[in-house]
């Protein structure tokens, strides 16, 4: 009953604004203050309208405008992703090539290489000093043949089964190599000490020797074929009582990125 009601005056009041502006079309201009108050609310609708129109379509328009660029920027990320992905395959494959690359040039300098092999592993129980290759028996690999790369000596192998190998590594704390140092010939031997570097031992006190030269191996160990750059002295100490000096040594080769070696024959 009530809807009916107010449809019915509804109805009524758009009859009676369709009659009063059929009336100011008709007179013109000459009565408009008579219907001012009725045109002020259609005024204010129309305003309203319009309003909310264009409202509307800024909204559109700017969300038309943040969709397009969030899409480009996406675009633009994803495209910064895939040249740094095949930058560092770029750095990695020439990293990888010159590594290689004096791999095969000391192969070329030395009648004792076996094969090139690539480390896969470290020893979880001993992690700097035990590195696993993956070449073993069926490669001719055989046990305390000497791995080296072209930075310097890396150790020897200590196990070997049919297709892998571990290899000891000169720093650890169980290897010796008989040394020299290569200007003055003096001898000693290098025992590690569980990282970068080792101590040339027995060395006499009265020895003359500096830091910065140079440590190769002897090869009076059977082990290790003589002339292969081992380090570089780092520090001399002379301690009261002592009969030899305290010799550090700093590996030439970094042990802990080492990720191929060269094999070569006792």
């Amino acid at each position: 009953m009530f809807t009916k009601k107010r449809f019915f005056i509804f109805v009524v009041f758009f009859l009676l604004l369709f009659a009063v502006l059929t009336y100011q079309g008709i007179k013109g201009d000459s009565d408009t203050s008579a219907i001012g108050f009725l045109n002020y609310p259609l005024e204010i609708l129309e305003g309203g309208i319009s309003t909310l129109i264009g409202g509307v379509e800024g909204f559109f328009s700017s969300y038309i405008l943040i969709v397009g660029e969030a899409e480009e920027n996406q675009r633009l990320t994803e495209q910064i992703k895939k040249i740094e992905q095949e930058k560092n395959q770029y750095l990695e494959a020439k990293r990888e090539n010159e590594r290689l690359r004096g791999l095969l040039e000391l192969r070329s300098q030395r009648t004792d290489y076996i094969a090139v092999a690539d480390v896969f592993a470290r020893d979880p129980t001993n992690w700097f000093q035990i590195l696993w290759i993956n070449k073993g028996l069926d490669d001719s690999i055989l046990k305390d043949m000497v791995a080296v790369t072209p930075s310097g000596l890396v150790g020897r192998i200590h196990r070997v089964f049919k297709k892998r190998a571990s290899i000891i590594l000169i720093t650890d704390v169980n290897s010796s190599v008989a040394a020299r140092i290569q200007t003055s010939r003096i001898e000693g031997i290098l025992e590690g000490r569980g990282d970068n570097r080792g101590y040339l031992k027995y060395v006499p006190q009265e020895a003359d020797v500096k830091v910065g030269e140079r440590i190769v191996t002897s090869g009076l160990d059977g082990i290790y074929p003589e002339g292969i750059l081992i380090g570089f002295i780092t520090d001399v100490k002379k301690e009261d009582g002592a009969l030899f000096l305290l010799i550090e040594v700093t590996v030439a080769q970094n042990l802990n990125s080492v990720e191929e070696v060269a094999v070569l024959k006792r």
